[in-house]
């Protein structure tokens, strides 16, 4: 077979490499066809379909709750929409989870942003998206569970005290049809200022009676499709400041396994070094999805012909075609970025820019290069002494006891699965370590001790 039969997809020019190597979005509809490679052992989602198998099969289902965890850039999304395509167009042993589940899935930044999110706004996201996805579907739905949620939300509530907004005026919009209602719930549940925090206060107040009028909405939607809901809430790893993501977990587990239906969450890898969220397991399902392993504990470069390498390469050679590349490149750039699925899509999309710019042939080494030096810029400009201090350590020992939180969350440190796993340096940070040693050897800045670690919060 030709490498044009093979990668029938792939790019054979750099504009298409371009369009091919969109690292800002999760694959689905066409290109997951294109481009999606099945990632073996690094895939969660056998393990997923079983649960979700195991608890529909029960009587009553038992409405598990998922905690989909992994390092920012892994891949998780693209995964979760192949569980959801999985499940909405099942053949074999997917065709149990096709009838019976309805997949609603979404991403929390498309809803209600990712600055200081609260458990209220996610709360309030799923209306949104059940509903949007049953106009989607074209399933004709009652509008009695929204119309309730719209009027405790906005007309039944006691009225506003000093110290509230008044959120609308009573009365109004009792003519309005579902479509209309949804729409204005997503439309306030986007403002900002005063009419949000108005929102907030009056909510927090009653958390258990919201959670209630949501599980209504379920009820309806399940007794109309016939399947149970599967909501997989995507992107809640990426809410800011980061103590607001974990803080959303620690503070809310046991409101967000109250919905009654099936849920995914995704989570900051953070989360689960964690100490303050050790009750988080009594709640949640925990599933890791683990980072692509591409070197050794040693920190050897794995060969090109290891299982994970090759995995890699084989999801850049479907977005952008072998004859692009020189010898070598594509291996180099895997091992440079250290198994970050998202960067190294991102720097082959680098390389594709400098080609078309300068008129060149191929993806070269001197290249790829060019592009590292930018990767390395990135990340010498987030650290400073004391950081350097922190990795030095994790460098010497591979050990959780020296990692700093926010250096796992920023990528500059890895972890990788193998029997326990261990923690190593990012492959670019480390040549910036090695050249921060080199010029402040012998000096107080190298010398001090490590800080003790901190736990993020």
């Amino acid at each position: 077979m030709s490498d044009s039969d093979q990668y029938p997809g792939a790019a054979h020019s750099f504009i298409d490499a371009y369009a091919n190597t969109n690292y800002l979005r999760p694959l689905k509809g066409k290109d997951m066809e294109r481009f999606y490679v099945n990632r073996g052992f690094h895939s969660e989602l056998k393990s997923l379909m079983g649960e979700l198998e195991a608890g529909a099969r029960t009587s009553p289902p038992n409405n598990t709750k998922f905690l989909f965890v992994g390092h920012t850039g892994c891949g998780k999304s693209t995964e979760l929409f192949r569980l959801a395509n999985l499940i909405e167009t099942g053949a074999g042993r997917t065709a149990f989870l096709r009838k019976s589940f309805i997949p609603i899935q979404y991403s929390v930044s498309e809803v209600v942003g990712l600055y200081n999110i609260e458990f209220v706004d996610i709360a309030l996201s799923i209306i949104l998206g059940i509903y949007k996805e049953m106009e989607r579907l074209g399933y004709v739905v009652d509008d009695s569970p929204a119309r309730r949620v719209y009027d405790w939300l906005y007309q039944t509530r006691p009225a506003a005290t000093d110290d509230e907004v008044p959120l609308t005026n009573s009365g109004m919009d009792f003519e309005l049809g579902l479509g209309s209602l949804i729409r204005l719930i997503d439309v306030r549940l986007k403002s900002e200022g005063e009419v949000r925090e108005g929102i907030r206060t009056r909510i927090r107040k009653y958390v258990p009676e919201l959670i209630n009028l949501i599980n209504q909405v379920i009820y309806e939607v399940s007794a109309v499709t016939g399947k149970n809901i599967l909501l997989i809430i995507d992107d809640l790893d990426k809410i800011q400041p980061l103590d607001t993501a974990l803080d959303i977990f620690r503070e809310h587990v046991k409101s967000l396994a109250s919905f009654d239906c099936f849920a995914i969450y995704t989570a900051p890898i953070s989360l689960l070094y964690d100490a303050a969220s050790k009750h988080i397991g009594q709640f949640l399902e925990v599933h890791y999805m683990p980072m692509f392993k591409v070197q050794s504990k040693e920190s050897i470069p794995d060969p090109a012909d290891a299982p994970d390498v090759t995995t890699l390469r084989e999801i850049i050679y479907r977005r952008v075609h072998p004859s692009l590349f020189d010898e070598g490149v594509v291996e180099a750039a895997i091992h440079m970025t250290g198994g970050i699925l998202r960067e190294l899509i991102r720097v082959i999309r680098g390389c594709s820019v400098y080609c078309e710019e300068y008129g060149v042939s191929q993806i070269t080494h001197n290249v790829l290069q060019f592009q590292k030096n930018k990767l390395k810029s990135e990340y010498y400009r987030m650290l400073e002494h004391d950081d350097y201090k922190w990795l030095r350590r994790v460098k010497q020992t591979k050990s959780r006891a020296d990692v700093n939180m926010r250096h796992l969350e920023s990528l500059c440190v890895l972890y990788y699965p193998n029997g326990k796993g261990w923690f190593d340096v990012h492959p670019v940070v480390t040549e910036l370590l090695q050249e921060w040693e080199t010029e402040y050897q012998n000096s107080e800045l190298i010398s001090e001790d490590t800080p003790h670690v901190e736990e993020v919060g």
